[in-house]
């Protein structure tokens, strides 16, 4: 091998050495560069996760095999194995309650269904299943207590009528009453203690010649009952009903 061969070999190995520290030196400077800026990088914050969000989801309480104590365990109503009568109220003893005076007036015909009077407009003697309240005609009559109107029209002997049922047994009768019932008075209808259900007029054919007044009666469990013995009305001190028939007659 001459010195120009020589010459050619080492200029070659020399480059050969000077291309790999070239690439070994851009190695470790990219790695430097890249690997170095990741490890010093924060990881990211991850808001989208369970305990960041609030959770609607009620925990379930621990079973410790013992019954909850508290008002919610107390048993409201009647206390029954059958799905119908649960959470009933206790029925009212009405015997034990007043119900609201139905107008103002004077009771001059009392509740008798022992001892028959004499009806001037029927001439002849018959008891009296009601009270008349004696008043003047367009006197405001309102509900004894609440409850659904049962009936409310005309009835052919004792003129214009509301019958409301009040629940357990009880169930008042306003009757007598003028043409026009107040506005919402009809079958069906839920009234309050105190609504007014018409005025006072003089529809009642078979008590046309006694003056204006309200017959009011009142029935608890199918048979009637003095309204005197529940509402707070005051019977005039010399009741006006007929009890002999008329001079004549």
């Amino acid at each position: 091998m001459n010195y120009s061969q020589k010459r050619t070999l080492v200029g070659r190995a020399v480059y050969i050495a000077l291309t790999i520290m070239a690439v070994t030196v851009l190695a470790v400077t990219m790695y430097t560069f890249f690997g170095g800026s990741k490890r010093n990088e924060k990881p990211p914050v991850i808001t989208d996760s369970v305990t960041d969000k609030p959770t609607t989801d009620t925990p379930k309480p621990r079973d410790t095999g013992k019954e909850p104590v508290g008002k919610d365990t107390e048993p409201a109503g009647n206390v029954t194995d059958d799905p119908a009568q649960v959470n009933v109220p206790p029925a009212k003893d009405w015997t034990k309650l007043k119900v609201m005076a139905p107008t103002e007036g004077t009771v001059y015909k009392r509740h008798d269904l022992d001892n028959a009077v004499f009806s001037l407009t029927m001439n002849d003697y018959r008891v009296h299943n009601g009270i008349d309240i004696e008043c003047a005609a367009g006197a405001d009559v309102v509900s004894c207590a609440y409850g659904t109107v049962k009936t409310a029209g005309y009835d052919p002997f004792m003129g214009y009528t509301v019958i409301i049922d009040h629940g357990d047994g009880l169930i008042s009768c306003y009757r007598n009453l003028s043409d026009s019932l107040a506005e919402g008075i009809k079958e069906g209808a839920a009234v309050y203690a105190g609504q007014k259900l018409g005025t006072v007029g003089e529809s009642a054919l078979i008590e046309i010649s006694d003056d204006a007044h309200l017959h009011f009666e009142l029935e608890l469990n199918g048979k009637p009952i003095d309204p005197l013995t529940m509402t707070e009305i005051k019977p005039g001190d010399q009741p006006t009903a007929v009890t002999e028939p008329p001079d004549g007659k």
